[in-house]
């Protein structure tokens, strides 16, 4: 077994306390599954019927209310808005407090146009990481020897298909409508609930993330049908350049050149740290923004204290610089 601890650089305890099971509304046509399946057919099946999975797709808008919490347990409000218009564009607005967020996507061309105004949220990021799928869990399950089955199971006496418990995290679905019900990751758990048909696709009307029975995360929401959009609105406004992804802040996140391992406790979660890194590429200040779990924040810390970069020349001389930077907090298994 081998610990790690995963880092994105940008610019910008036990088992679960509480585990809320979803309400399914479920079209009347969709077939039981036969049990025991590999799980990656499962996810396989569950994502494919969402709505934006396809070119099938109807025209559509989403709307989701937000409801963020911080460690201190600070709330934000704000909304997430999705409209589609299959095979041709894609268009996310995010506002969440100062936080402002536009993404249009010419699926034509195969271009993208992001523009935001300040940094992202921690939860906003825990959000677009975990809606689709619960990404870690999903890839700790693709490499894992054997390759997890999903079966049927009863989980306070609802009926599901999940997966074994495989080193403490655990994926469900509905058995009848194939989408996802929810799913385990040591001290956090996420939900979907209340999905909505949308044509052939369905939406999650419901989507909330916890660490250990407290809420993070809550988006609740609606899709309707679109039979036509605005003129120009899945325009890229001329002149104005495309920022890169918000994670990044747009830039090229400076060079690590080295760290040190952390032994870490049987928790997950992301933290959001600023440093300030020195001429030499050390870092000099650790400052705390945002953490999914305050048992994170030390381990988090004493990580990110460690980190070296390569330094910052400016004119050929080194200089100091800011570093705003994701961790993931969480154990890997070779």
């Amino acid at each position: 077994m081998a610990w790690f601890f995963a880092a994105w650089i940008v610019m910008r305890s036990a088992p679960f306390a509480l585990l809320l099971l979803p309400v399914l509304v479920l079209p009347a046509a969709w077939p039981q599954v036969i049990a025991n399946h590999p799980f990656s057919t499962a996810l396989d099946r569950a994502v494919s019927l969402e709505a934006g999975a396809s070119a099938t797709d109807l025209p559509h808008h989403v709307h989701y209310q937000l409801t963020l919490y911080d460690h201190k347990g600070h709330r934000t409000t704000g909304t997430w808005e999705i409209w589609r218009d299959p095979q041709h564009f894609i268009r996310t607005d995010i506002v969440a407090g100062d936080f402002h967020y536009t993404r249009i996507e010419d699926l034509a061309l195969g271009k993208q146009w992001r523009h935001f105004n300040t940094l992202m949220p921690l939860k906003i990021y825990d959000l677009l990481e975990n809606y689709r799928e619960p990404e870690f869990a999903a890839s700790q399950f693709a490499h894992a020897d054997p390759r997890p089955f999903v079966r049927f199971s009863q989980v306070q006496g609802s009926p599901f298909d999940c997966t074994g418990d495989v080193f403490h995290l655990r994926i469900c679905f509905d058995p009848l409508a194939h989408v996802l019900a929810f799913a385990e990751m040591y001290n956090q758990s996420i939900a979907w609930g209340e999905w909505q048909p949308l044509g052939a696709h369905s939406i999650p009307r419901s989507f909330r993330i916890y660490d250990a029975g407290r809420v993070m995360v809550e988006a609740t929401g609606t899709a309707e049908i679109v039979k036509s959009f605005p003129p120009g609105f899945f325009a890229i406004p001329p002149g104005e350049p495309d920022m890169g992804d918000p994670a990044d802040d747009g830039a090229t996140p400076h060079k690590v050149t080295g760290m040190k391992p952390v032994e870490l406790q049987w928790l997950y979660g992301n933290i959001l740290l600023q440093l300030s890194v020195n001429s030499a590429g050390r870092v000099d200040k650790v400052k705390l923004i945002d953490a999914d779990d305050n048992d994170l924040i030390h381990d988090a810390e004493t990580f990110a204290r460690h980190l070296t970069f390569a330094p910052q020349l400016q004119n050929g001389v080194a200089t100091p610089f800011d570093q705003v930077v994701y961790l993931r907090y969480a154990p890997g298994f070779e």
